[in-house]
């Protein structure tokens, strides 16, 4: 019966990205002056997070939660103050923080899970990166290096091949014995110009 009333609520209180400070728990008790039930909305997208600050709102304001249901602005959270309820001297508890300091609190808590599924996704490609250069090193590369050596001992026998068959050329060529003379005859012939 307490879930249908909540839920037809049309007052509520939203809960942001702050969660749970002081001002809330005092709204709390500002709405349960003159009804018996609370609606808070709460903008969480994990219904972990939904149900931590339902258990924290439930101890802190002494309500009871009634139901935790999924409505399209996120998750409505239905308390009842309780049958012998009466309202506290200080409506804000001190134990809590305030809306300042809650927010610091937030931001600081949404930057190391946004840091720590950084990490989780630069290790996730790293071991991708690591399996894929080990697949490529176990087979590419070694294939590759049998490739080159293979093509460097074919290349490095047609070029030895080839030296070896100039080498045989150029013994094998023979030398007009009409240069050799020509040669000799100028050199000579110089040389008797000058000494004579």
């Amino acid at each position: 019966m307490f879930r249908r009333v909540g839920l037809r609520m049309k007052s509520y209180l939203p809960l942001g990205i702050r969660g749970v400070f002081d001002g809330v728990i005092e709204n709390m008790h500002l709405h349960w002056k003159h009804r018996e039930l609370v609606k808070l909305i709460s903008k969480e997208k994990q219904l972990v997070f939904v149900e931590e600050t339902a258990r924290l709102l439930e101890y802190e304001s002494g309500g009871i939660l009634v139901a935790i249901e999924r409505v399209p602005k996120g998750y409505a959270l239905i308390f009842y103050r309780g049958k012998n309820y009466m309202r506290p001297i200080s409506l804000r508890p001190r134990n809590l923080l305030t809306k300042a300091k809650e927010l610091k609190r937030r931001v600081a808590l949404q930057r190391y899970e946004a840091l720590s599924q950084h990490i989780t996704e630069l290790e996730t490609t790293t071991e991708q990166t690591k399996m894929q250069i080990g697949d490529f090193g176990n087979t590419g590369i070694n294939t590759g290096n049998l490739e080159a050596l293979d093509q460097f001992n074919h290349v490095s026998e047609s070029l030895s091949e080839d030296e070896a068959s100039s080498l045989e050329s150029d013994s094998d060529e023979d030398v007009h014995p009409e240069w050799e003379n020509d040669d000799d005859s100028e050199y000579s012939s110089l040389e008797d110009n000058e000494t004579g």
